[in-house]
């Protein structure tokens, strides 16, 4: 995941802007220079581009200054530091509270916009920020005061099982190997309390939310971030699950269906007894036990993703990436890159152990922070962002790697390799379910918030992941972080799934396993990584792989791995 929540209308999810035509400091054409040595009246694009520059120039060390309060906050979370973080937030909204900037914003929509599309989004962007930073201030301080007041209850707050503290890390190994169930409930127990300590103050944000959605003219929040941060409108969404989830039904339905054997055997209860917590658990002939089992320690882990990395042409140990990778009291418990700086400045979050999961976190945080220091800063500001639909799918794409590269394949046998590698579309499968009820959950949370959402949670649970009507009504989803930090974000993760399929079926055509060339970093960063936000996914993919976004490789790769 990437943490980029300062003004995200601004930088988050650029990927629709292509390639600025206009250079900074474009010169006029000699012919378009009358006989009297007058100049021509610039056009809408070169005073908006002009008007850009101006912005970005003191808008980019703010913006970092303000991302590397949130690291520090991340970090380390102190009162101390969380104050920090409100000064940089506050100053990164005062930025915008600026009424002469937003006047030539709005003068220039009146007068009949832009020409260029890329121009357009960003355009609509700035507008959209400056009106919010004059006419919403209040409004934009407040969610950012009660964000991180949520976050600073939730970083500081320690789980524990009988007394014992105990981090998500290890409560995620305790889900996978502990055959126990009451240690297994324990431990979904002491992650669900998180929710509980959150759950009330998450509602009020979520109204907050829609409050100030709908004084911008939207039904809810959730609508207004798919509109304004991904282009993407509610229909097209529905319709992009529909169609992932038709077709791959049969295949969902199969691995479902192997789960519940798998898990009503190693427990002896009856499948229908199954409950939440008897989930996650790697019963029968699951590799990934055997895998866990080869990997003995969490340093291990960076050992290994170092080597994929260098394998495909990167030393990470000399790229301007700084690492924070084990859990420790007061610091974030999930898994986060920081893009500070394009082209030169990244960080990564990490609460690493020694398992599968730690692997794969650690490779997709790498891919994000990759991607953010080969953008090429010399790129406009606005179209350096690393946080698109892009650099998820590609940090996701280096997730699945332990599985597609075999970066394991040192410690296991060919035969355990080889199950391993066909795992991934029961990997896959599973996400589609837990990203259908996520995305779904959270919809329904802003149309109405007042709902029961101990209940709504139960019931996408029940319909997207197979589970039991007798299962107990939790808060276990205010656990999910998404919800707190990057709301309406869950479904680029599921578009991004479409896209990392594809891309990886095209770059392994053209250069074979992708850890066992050297050529693939020139590769991706001549096509892919320098581009930053300045090429759409499709323009991305298209000259990767032949063919704009389609879902055939997602869907046809799950349903071989399932079938086979």
């Amino acid at each position: 995941m990437k943490i980029n929540n300062f003004n995200p209308n601004i930088r988050v999810n650029n990927q629709n802007v292509n390639t600025n035509p206009y250079p900074k400091t474009k010169p006029m054409p000699m012919d378009s220079v009358t006989f009297s040595g007058v100049q021509p009246k610039m056009s809408n694009d070169e005073k908006f581009v002009e008007l850009r520059e101006k912005i970005s120039k003191d808008m980019e060390p703010l913006m970092s200054d303000a991302e590397s309060a949130c690291w520090d906050f991340y970090t380390n979370s102190t009162e101390e530091n969380m104050n920090k973080m409100n000064v940089a937030q506050d100053k990164s909204t005062e930025f915008f509270d600026n009424a002469e900037i937003y006047a030539e914003l709005k003068e220039i929509n009146k007068s009949g916009g832009v020409k260029d599309k890329k121009l357009q989004k960003q355009l609509r962007n700035l507008t959209s920020a400056f009106g919010d930073g004059i006419e919403y201030k209040a409004e934009m301080k407040a969610m950012n005061e009660k964000e991180n007041e949520i976050s600073q209850k939730l970083n500081s707050y320690q789980m524990t099982i009988d007394g014992k503290p105990v981090s998500k890390a290890e409560i995620g190994k305790i889900m996978e190997t502990e055959k126990n169930p009451e240690i297994r409930k324990k431990a979904a127990e002491a992650k669900i309390k998180s929710g509980d300590l959150i759950a009330d103050d998450l509602v009020e944000l979520v109204k907050m939310r829609n409050d100030f959605a709908k004084k911008k003219g939207y039904d809810n929040y959730f609508d207004m971030k798919l509109k304004e941060d991904y282009d993407i409108e509610p229909e097209e969404l529905d319709k992009l699950l529909d169609d992932v989830a038709k077709n791959t039904k049969d295949s969902n339905a199969k691995v479902m269906a192997g789960i519940k054997k798998d898990l009503s055997e190693a427990f002896g209860v009856k499948p229908e007894d199954l409950r939440s917590y008897h989930f996650g658990y790697l019963a029968g002939e699951d590799p990934e036990k055997i895998v866990n089992d080869s990997i003995k320690t969490k340093e291990e882990v960076v050992e290994m993703s170092k080597k994929a990395y260098a394998g495909m042409g990167y030393d990470i140990d000399k790229l301007p990436i700084k690492l924070d990778l084990f859990p420790r009291e007061n610091k974030n418990t999930h898994g986060f890159s920081f893009p500070i700086k394009a082209g030169k400045d990244a960080r990564i979050l990490a609460n690493l152990t020694d398992n599968v999961s730690s692997v794969d976190t650690l490779m997709h945080e790498l891919g994000h922070s990759v991607f953010t220091v080969k953008t090429n800063p010399e790129l406009p500001y606005m179209e350096q962002d690393t946080t698109s639909t892009m650099t998820e799918a590609v940090a996701m794409m280096m997730g699945d790697m332990i599985r597609t590269e075999g970066l394991a394949k040192d410690k296991i046998s060919p035969e355990i390799n080889e199950k391993f590698a066909k795992s991934l579309g029961k990997e896959e499968s599973t996400f589609v379910g837990s990203s259908m009820a996520i995305i779904d959950f959270e919809r329904n949370m802003y149309e109405n918030p007042n709902q029961d959402l101990k209940q709504l949670w139960k019931d996408m649970g029940v319909k997207y992941k197979g589970r039991s009507e007798k299962d107990e009504a939790t808060n276990e989803w205010a656990t999910v972080p998404h919800f707190l930090s990057h709301p309406a974000y869950y479904q680029n993760y599921f578009r991004a799934s479409l896209i990392k399929a594809q891309l990886y079926d095209g770059l392994t055509k053209k250069l074979g396993k992708l850890t066992e060339n050297k050529d693939t970093a020139k590769y991706l960063d001549e096509n892919v990584f320098q581009y930053g936000g300045s090429k759409t996914d499709d323009e991305i993919l298209e000259k990767v792989t032949g063919k704009k976004l389609r879902a055939d490789a997602f869907c046809e790769r799950l349903n071989k791995l399932v079938q086979e």
